[in-house]
């Protein structure tokens, strides 16, 4: 008897080999013992679940003894981000005056009127009160009025919790707010940057759906459309018509340049797909008994309106043992999920049928998830275990999906959304290989300037049933690509933390690294750690971008139309989203965010494809501009989390965070004789925000420059100076910086120029401050990066030196005994 681990989610490509495959990197399934740390469905949840409309039994006790272990009436996650703050409401009374929303909730039949009192005369404010999920109300009041308003409930003997309002989702929409494309980048900085429409990103993955309205056709080299380019080099490969019979590819390009959907139902709702295979078949048995499945889908409500999934389950287990299934719609508060509704039956068979759930208030607006639970049934022969169990289920959701566009359109349109598209198939349904995925380098490389490649896309990895594998050919190809004009791009992998786990195309030094985050920015718990081998010249992984959590919300994207949900779901919707997560997912990103650059630089109209003078250079300057999320911890197993380096590189995070408008500021943001006052915000503080800005200056041989860097009170910002130039293998090249950890402490930079030329000029928000004297006061001044009035001021000290010298010498000529000492 074998009790297998199991990999759910039928869209992952897992071959027990012991040769060398590429497969795609998407984040591994959770296991029949890991998923309750991701959403802890337990029996005594399941045992006082709420029907819709109706309150659940709020048992006080047990809440506080599972969010509030010190007994403090404060959520031990907000507890948590206090103490970072050094504003622990314990016993600091004073802190930043920024709001912080919050849920309180309250021991049930409490009127809680008088709180609400309290609250306003603290400065605070009511969001919604809640009718029926929890006895209480959201609200937000400036964190120095925290403690205040929470000792003076104590003082009035009322029994409270209060937590952080998380505001944090993960899909393509939250991942264009996470990099502050929406709004800033796609439509404030410089009238707005949606990508370069004289160049193309190659995808190299299992294809593009063509017909998918995320990309409006195709036509070899004509960049009337959106894809420009195809090639397949799978086994038996068609080169006459696009097509991704696995959907990897096209969620893949969707997020890079997908053009978004308009897809809607009748309800005006979006609608996603999903099916998950349960596959233990001529493998093994199960023992009887129940397994939660990778959830189907995890999505915000920020919408009035009607949840609806269409559920349907089919079992293939021989014999007489057979499998059933339930599925729950769950709402999430914190790591807890409160089943809303259920479907599924217990006897065998297939089935078909659908759940709904109606978000009538605002008070169910949030986070949800659609979930599937397995159980195992032993048939005739009674030996308790469940012989070759195989069953799949599959979800179609609707739920009402309307958020603000920012003035920025399609909800749903990926990273650049101007770009143009090549589809380079390099893997099947069978995963790939080594040489197939060569040849297509190969053929990108012979076709960059016919269609004006600049960014190549490789969300794959090398790997055999030991782990990532490294691979001299992959290596020298895309160090090789990147020579030669191709912006690189490769995914770290989803192998965790505890080593080195970063195979090839990813340790590949010319390439940029893609680690994955969350989207309150902390790394993700699959996201492989990097390090530096013996035949590497550079730490792996470069940077961090947005790839979807199993913690949080996945990204959606588009759904491939050829082979839906794996075949899983008969007349399925066209042209609608499909939900993952993985470092897959955040390599993408940094391929679209690789492309704005671009365009900022001039597009593939002055591009330079015979060296790696722009590919590095576009490296440099992501990675330059990239932000450390200290002090966030790596989802789940913390003890391997990114450290504080100021300036450096570890193996979780590269440099940290992508900020592709600071980037983009960085090449367009002439900083010579201007007067500038950022305000900034570390990943702790607020995810959303501007976290890093950048220009460049024009500085003179052996001239002394002094930059100057005003930090707020209670702040704590870096200012960095590099070389336009970069290292051999496109890392930035850092030649001074100010990295004081002093709350409020000025930063400060004198700089003699080696070259005559541009250098880049990048202020971070770095983590929390550092407890110690705020060195901030009224007589600072604003950011001064004023090289003109520098130069103007060293003129006329130097000019009026050599008048009064003239003048010196002058009057000592018309008499010796007279001694001159000039006056300044």
């Amino acid at each position: 008897m074998k009790n297998l681990k199991k990999k759910a989610n039928s869209f992952i490509l897992i071959f027990i080999l012991t040769s060398n495959i590429l497969t795609p990197f998407i984040g591994m399934p959770l296991t029949r013992a890991t998923y309750n740390n991701t959403i802890q469905i337990q029996s005594d949840l399941i045992s006082f679940r709420k029907e819709n409309d109706v309150a659940y039994n709020n048992n006080w006790e047990k809440m506080l003894a599972k969010f509030d272990k010190n007994g403090n009436e404060v959520a031990d996650q907000l507890d948590n981000k206090l103490e970072l703050l050094e504003i622990s409401y314990d016993f600091v009374n004073s802190g930043p005056s920024e709001p912080i929303d919050f849920i309180i909730q309250f021991p049930d039949g409490y009127d809680y009127s008088k709180v609400i009192v309290i609250l306003k005369e603290n400065g605070g404010n009511i969001k919604y009160e809640y009718n029926a999920a929890i006895n209480g109300f959201a609200g937000s009041i400036e964190y120095n009025r925290l403690n205040d308003f929470c000792e003076k409930l104590k003082q009035n003997k009322v029994d409270f919790l209060i937590e952080e309002d998380a505001k944090i989702k993960a899909n393509l929409y939250y991942a264009s707010r996470n990099l502050n494309l929406r709004p800033y980048v796609w439509k404030t900085l410089d009238g707005g940057y949606t990508g370069d429409n004289t160049s193309s990103i190659a995808i190299m993955d299992t294809g593009i759906d063509e017909s998918h309205e995320f990309f409006d056709n195709y036509s070899f080299g004509d960049f009337r459309y959106k894809i420009v380019g195809w090639r397949d080099f799978t086994p038996g490969g068609n080169n006459v018509t696009l097509y991704d019979d696995v959907g990897h590819g096209t969620h893949v390009a969707g997020i890079a340049a997908g053009v978004g959907t308009p897809i809607k139902d009748g309800s005006d709702r979006s609608i996603a797909t999903s099916a998950s295979n349960v596959d233990y078949f001529a493998s093994g048995s199960v023992v009887d008994g129940d397994e939660w499945l990778e959830p189907l889908s995890r999505f915000n409500v920020p919408t009035l309106g009607e949840i609806e999934v269409e559920c349907g389950f089919n079992d293939s287990t021989p014999a007489m043992d057979y499998t059933t299934s339930k599925f729950y719609i769950l709402r999430l508060e914190g790591d807890i999920g409160y089943i809303y509704a259920e479907i599924g039956q217990t006897s065998p068979g297939d089935w078909q049928n659908n759940m709904t759930y109606n978000i009538d208030s605002t008070d169910k607006l949030g986070d949800y998830v659609i979930v599937a639970l397995i159980t195992y049934n032993d048939g005739p022969d009674g030996d308790n275990d469940c012989s070759n169990p195989n069953s799949t289920v599959r979800a179609e959701v609707h739920w009402p999906f309307n958020p603000p566009t920012y003035g920025c359109g399609n909800l749903w349109k990926g990273v650049a959304p101007d770009a143009h598209l090549v589809s380079v198939r390099v893997l099947g349904k069978s995963g790939g290989t080594e040489s197939e995925f060569l040849q297509g380098i190969d053929w990108v490389i012979a076709n960059r300037t016919t269609l004006n490649i600049t960014v190549m896309s490789m969300s794959l990895g090398l790997e055999n049933i030991y782990g990532p594998v490294s691979s001299a050919a992959m290596i020298n190809a895309v160090n090789n690509a990147v020579e030669l004009g191709i912006v690189a791009v490769a995914a770290a992998g989803n192998d965790e933390s505890g080593g080195n786990n970063i195979g090839s195309p990813g340790d590949a030094d010319n390439a940029i690294t893609v680690a994955a985050m969350n989207y309150g920015d902390q790394i993700t718990d699959y996201s492989s750690q990097g390090g530096s081998e013996s035949y590497q010249n550079t730490t792996k992984p470069d940077i961090t971008a947005p790839g979807g959590s199993f913690n949080q919300y996945q990204m959606f994207s588009a759904d491939t139309n050829d082979n839906d949900a794996e075949g899983a779901i008969p007349d399925d919707y066209s042209n609608d989203l499909y939900g993952a997560q993985g470092t897959s997912m955040a390599t993408p990103v940094v391929a679209g965010a690789a492309n704005l650059l671009i365009q900022a630089m001039g597009g593939g109209n002055n591009w330079d494809w015979n060296s790696g003078s722009k590919s590095k250079l576009v490296k440099a300057i992501l990675l330059m501009t990239a932000t450390e999320t200290y002090p966030l911890k790596r989802e789940d197993d913390t003890s391997y989390s990114p450290s504080l380096n100021r300036g450096g590189k570890d193996v979780h995070e590269g440099y940290g965070r992508l900020n592709i408008g600071a980037a983009i500021q960085a090449w367009t943001n002439d900083l010579n004789g201007k007067n500038l006052s950022p305000i900034l915000y570390s990943s702790i503080e607020n995810s959303f925000a501007n976290h890093s800005y950048a220009g460049y200056v024009d500085l003179n041989k052996d001239n002394t420059y002094l930059f100057n860097l005003t930090v707020p009170a209670g702040k704590d910002y870096d200012l960095y100076l590099y070389n336009y130039t970069f290292k051999e293998w496109g890392e930035p090249d850092l030649i001074a910086s100010s990295i004081s950890a002093i709350p409020g402490q000025d930063e400060q930079i004198n700089f003699t120029a080696k070259h005559d030329g541009k250098y880049f000029l990048v202020a971070k928000a770095i983590g929390i401050p550092t407890p110690g004297e705020d060195d901030d006061d009224d007589e600072d001044k604003e950011i001064v990066i004023d090289l003109t009035l520098f130069l103007i001021i060293s003129a006329i000290v130097a000019l009026i030196g050599i008048i009064i010298l003239i003048k010196v010498y002058k009057k000592s000529r018309e008499d010796d005994n007279y001694e001159y000492y000039p006056e300044y």
